[in-house]
C-alpha cells in the first residue's frame, strides 16, 4: 500500500505511508518508525507517541504487513472512557482555626485577663538565635610546601582571612598562608618560585 496518511503526532501534523490496517487502527511509517494511528492521531504511550521499529513491532502487525490478517480486533472508541482511571487528587485546604481570646469576669481591679497561645518557635529562628562559638584556638599548624616542615603560626596574624607570607624556619623559603575556617581553623599554603 502506497497510500499517504496525515495524522497528529506530538503536537504537529505529519504525513506518512500506510503500511497495514486492522479495524479502525492503521500502521503508518514515518521517518523510519512505525506508528499506530487511531482516528487521525498516533496512539500514545503515556505522554509520548507509541512507536515501533521493524524489530520491535508486535506480531499482530508483522502478520498484517505480510497479508495474514488476524481476526478482527475490537475497535478502540475514545468516547467510552468509563474504564479509564479517575484522578483522585484533591487540593488540601488549611483549616482556619479561630483564635481563642477568653476573658475572665472582671475583678475588682477592672483588669481584663486574656489567654493567648504561646508563639511557635521555628527551627530557623531557634538556629539564628544561637550565638557563634568563640574560637579558643591560639596557634594554627602550617606545613611548608617545599620541605614539608610543620610550624605553628599565631592565630592573630591571619584571623581576618587574608593571605600573608611566612618564612619557613627549616629551609628559609617564603610561602603564602591563609587561615580557613573548618571545624577548627586550618592553614592553606601556596608555593611561589
Amino acid at each position: 500500500m502506497d497510500e499517504t496518511i496525515t495524522f497528529w503526532l506530538d503536537n504537529k501534523i505529519c504525513s506518512g505511508f500506510k503500511i497495514a490496517a486492522i479495524g479502525n487502527q492503521t500502521l503508518v511509517s514515518y521517518r523510519d518508525k512505525y506508528y499506530v494511528v487511531i482516528g487521525g492521531a498516533a496512539k500514545m504511550n503515556g505522554v509520548r507517541p507509541l512507536h515501533y521499529s521493524k524489530t520491535s513491532m508486535p506480531l499482530v502487525w508483522k502478520k498484517a504487513i505480510k497479508g495474514i490478517l488476524p481476526a478482527e480486533l475490537p475497535p478502540i472508541d475514545h468516547t467510552d472512557d468509563e474504564n479509564l482511571p479517575v484522578t483522585t487528587a484533591r487540593k488540601k485546604e488549611r483549616i482556619a482555626m479561630p483564635k481563642t481570646i477568653t476573658s475572665l469576669p472582671e475583678s475588682s481591679d477592672d483588669q481584663l485577663h486574656v489567654s493567648r497561645p504561646a508563639p511557635a518557635v521555628s527551627k530557623k529562628s531557634a538556629a539564628s538565635e544561637t550565638k557563634p562559638v568563640k574560637i579558643t584556638q591560639t596557634v594554627i599548624a602550617a606545613t611548608c610546601p617545599y620541605c614539608s616542615h610543620k610550624q605553628d603560626l599565631p592565630f592573630e596574624k591571619g584571623k581576618n582571612g587574608k593571605p600573608f607570607f611566612v618564612m619557613c624556619v627549616r629551609c628559609s623559603t617564603e610561602f603564602a598562608v591563609r587561615f580557613v575556617p573548618v571545624t577548627m581553623y586550618q592553614a592553606q599554603v601556596a608555593a611561589f618560585k
